[in-house]
């Protein structure tokens, strides 16, 4: 190649590509016009000649020439540069290169709008993913040489690719228990394509192709419900009629472990699936009858599509009150995905005078004021108060006592002027629609009771449901934190007070999931998994630490498995066999935690906290050979620990790495030991008593009653000052509630004592041990 000075190659291209990319992306992060990027990008190009000497550069440069709009200069690169290189590849090394470069024409062929010119890049791409030997072929390819066929209309190419991956499907011995459904994908493939080119009668004889090798498919093929819910929504356009028998094949295969959230989704699959065959088969009210069930968002929704489809269907119905009321709650609750469709439809019935006064105002008057940009453009330049004010008056008068205009003026107070008082009445009002009652509402009209009312007198007020169970849970979380802060100096727990309040939230909103789960329609949050567990988490946790009823809190933690298996709930259920003293639970929880932390990267995972009370239970239940793997546990999480988690766990990680010592000594001394002895300048420098008490046991129980003796004095003094620097600082009643809340949970409390009186008691009675200690005392394990 030449080297001509002006051309622009080697590792002046390198950065010259380096600076060129960087300066668009930072264009782009900045926001600037896509014309001018487009125009910067062109100035900077047209400045030089450039030749690639590498085919990842190839790549780089006709990227640029297209960011630049420049195709035909994109082209040049690859039909130039990008030939030459692989022209001079020796022929064994050549691979897949030919294809990439006819991958690459794809691009500027499809900007410059050449429709023959792609077409024919096509083929030619296809000719040469043809041509490969079927260890260079994949998967992907094909696929989106097909995607990119039917997206050019070229429907007869695409069928070609549809049998090119399938051939090679075939060929893969790896995929010998899914060739019924590679041949069901290629059936499909099949017929949209010739459902896309208009030959309906082909589409409905390969979608019957399709249903029918899924429904003769062997013992030895791996076809699960998941596939014939697949099959449906890839077919309902094409033979919808065929939906009830696909349904009825998913059902069958639904396996027995399938609790809970997995049943529910399913149903709200089939509910989808129903609803978009009945619409095609032309029973648009059936249709809308099951798409209420069928717009539950459930895991794994990536938006709402299927309350925008709803709205469109209202719309062709002629329902128009329901679709100015669907159009509002979507706005409402801020359900972005579908926010626009609903505005545009909102602007539609206005323009044309359609029923549903005043939801089409408020509808407006919520948009107006949220802070998404895709609302907010409703007001087209208008200050956001004149806009919503003139909205809501529209809206008053079509509807004067109407509890959704309510509802809206009574949260647009407090967010303009945080007029809590004006807001009140209005709030409380609204709620006489429960519908109403999202989450951030229900907050609000807590937070203006307590502005109005005080914090201690709104507790005693009536309890005002959400709309919904995931909107309870939400509530239930916010709840607790707000009145955390507004009941500080009021009264002596505010925790404790607050949380009665929140349970009730907790405990609506498990009612009303369990009524989702069995079966009812419920509102379009309630099949969240996630929130289920977390609720079922949280009200556990009240269970366990305000009532002390661990049985409820185990259940609730079951439960909350079920829908989701988070660490939290070992964590939760560690916590109930610890104040339960059950040792076995204690190590199988544990064990349970460890593995669920790991397979989920939690990162609030600090093992510090639970495993001194493992390695307890382990020698109480004779399995002291175990504790080393929970001492390695302990000491992996440390080394993988992040500076600020070493920083504020430091003092309890050596807390918790003496006590498992301390556990080891009774079985394990020649280990335990010398890494204690170690340890031992560190405990001094941290003095912290219950460390100190633990490390002067291990060495009472290594038998080595005087070095343990002055630990013991140590600790006693170390208490002491802790006692008297609460006490002179007025914060050592709430210390005290604090540590009674772990004294339920420790394994070395004694009951019926405060936690500092526990531990005081344990020191002097173990000074009293050391002293009437023979002085010549060896280590039990030593016969010397």
């Amino acid at each position: 190649m030449s080297n001509h000075p002006d051309i622009i190659s080697a590792s002046r291209l390198d950065a010259f590509l380096d600076q060129a990319e960087a300066a668009r992306a930072q264009q782009q992060e900045a926001g600037i016009d896509p014309a001018l990027i487009r125009a910067s990008l062109k100035s900077m190009m047209d400045a030089g000649r450039y030749r690639a000497d590498t085919l990842p550069n190839v790549r780089r440069l006709y990227s640029l020439w297209l960011g630049a709009g420049e195709p035909l200069a994109a082209l040049r690169v690859i039909d130039t540069d990008g030939v030459q290189l692989v022209d001079a590849l020796p022929g064994d090394e050549r691979g897949r290169w030919p294809l990439n470069l006819a991958f690459f024409r794809m691009e500027p062929l499809h900007a410059l709008g050449d429709h023959g010119a792609f077409c024919a890049g096509l083929e030619a791409a296809y000719a040469l993913l043809s041509a490969l030997p079927a260890d260079l072929q994949y998967e992907q390819a094909w696929g989106h040489l097909a995607d990119q066929s039917v997206d050019a209309g070229a429907y007869e190419l695409a069928r070609r690719c549809a049998l090119g991956r399938h051939a090679l499907a075939r060929a893969n011995p790896a995929r010998a228990s899914a060739q019924a459904w590679d041949d069901t994908l290629m059936a499909i493939s099949t017929a949209h394509s010739f459902k896309l080119e208009g030959r309906e009668e082909e589409a409905r004889q390969f979608g019957a192709r399709a249903i029918e090798v899924l429904a003769s498919a062997g013992a030895d093929q791996e076809i699960d419900h998941g596939d014939w819910l697949s099959l449906g929504h890839s077919l309902v356009e094409i033979v919808p009629e065929a939906i009830d028998g696909i349904v009825r094949q998913a059902r069958a295969r639904i396996p027995d472990k399938a609790l809970m959230f997995a049943r529910r989704d399913i149903d709200v699959r089939v509910a989808r699936l129903e609803a978009l065959a009945l619409r095609r088969q032309g029973a648009l009210g059936q249709a809308l009858d099951k798409i209420a069930l069928a717009r539950t968002v459930i895991t794994g929704d990536e938006d709402d599509r299927y309350s925008g489809l709803m709205l469109e269907w209202l719309f062709e119905a002629g329902r128009h009150a329901d679709a100015a009321r669907l159009a509002f709650d979507v706005v409402y609750h801020e359900q972005e995905s579908t926010g626009t469709h609903a505005l545009g439809a909102t602007g539609q019935a206005l323009a044309e005078g359609l029923d549903g006064q005043p939801y089409w105002q408020l509808a407006l008057a919520c948009a107006g004021m949220t802070g998404s940009e895709v609302c907010a453009s409703v007001r087209e330049g208008e200050d956001e108060a004149p806009y919503v004010g003139r909205q809501l008056a529209l809206a008053r008068a079509l509807a004067p006592d109407h509890p959704a205009i309510d509802a809206v003026e009574g949260l647009y107070l407090i967010k303009a002027a945080g007029d809590y008082r004006r807001a009140l009445p209005l709030l409380e009002a609204a709620v006489r629609d429960p519908s109403l009652a999202k989450s951030d509402l229900v907050i609000k009209l807590w937070l203006a009771r307590i502005h109005v009312h005080g914090a201690l007198a709104a507790l005693a007020l009536p309890l005002v449901p959400a709309a919904g169970a995931h909107a309870c849970y939400e509530a239930g979380v916010h709840l607790e934190s707000l009145f955390d802060e507004h009941l500080l100096g009021v009264v002596i727990n505010p925790k404790e007070a607050a949380a009665v309040l929140v349970a009730r939230y907790y405990e609506l909103g498990l009612a009303r999931f369990d009524a989702y789960l069995a079966g009812a329609t419920g509102h379009r949050g309630d099949g969240f998994a996630p929130a289920y567990a977390m609720l079922c988490n949280n009200l556990a946790i009240y269970y366990r630490d305000i009532l002390g009823d661990t049985a409820g809190a185990l259940a609730l933690h079951h439960k909350g498995i079920g829908a989701s298996a988070l660490p939290h709930h070992y964590d939760g259920i560690l916590s109930c066999h610890r104040m339960d003293r059950n040792d076995a639970g204690i190590v199988d929880s544990a064990e349970m935690l460890w593995h669920s932390a790991a397979a989920h990267g939690e990162t609030q995972h600090h093992p510090a906290l639970y495993i001194d009370h493992v390695c307890a239970a382990l020698h109480r239940l004779g399995r002291d050979a175990d504790i080393a793997i929970w001492l390695e546990r302990l000491e992996q999480w440390w080394r993988g620990a992040n500076e600020q988690t070493r920083a504020v766990l430091e003092k309890t990680y050596l807390g918790t790495l003496v006590e498992v010592l301390s556990s080891m000594m009774h079985t394990q001394p020649g280990d335990a030991l010398p890494r204690l002895e170690a340890l031992l300048p560190a405990v001094r420098a941290a003095a912290v008593a219950g460390t100190s008490r633990v490390a002067a046991h291990a060495l009472r129980t290594a038998g080595q009653p005087q070095r343990a003796h002055a630990l013991y004095m140590e600790a006693l003094e170390q208490l002491t000052e802790s006692e008297e620097r609460h006490t002179t600082n007025g914060t050592m009643a709430p210390f005290e509630r604090f540590q009674a809340t772990l004294s339920r949970t420790a394994h070395h409390i004694r009951p019926g004592l405060t936690w500092h009186a526990s531990l005081r008691a344990d020191i002097v009675d173990g000074i009293a041990a050391c002293a009437s200690a023979p002085a010549t005392a060896r280590p039990w394990w030593k016969r010397w």
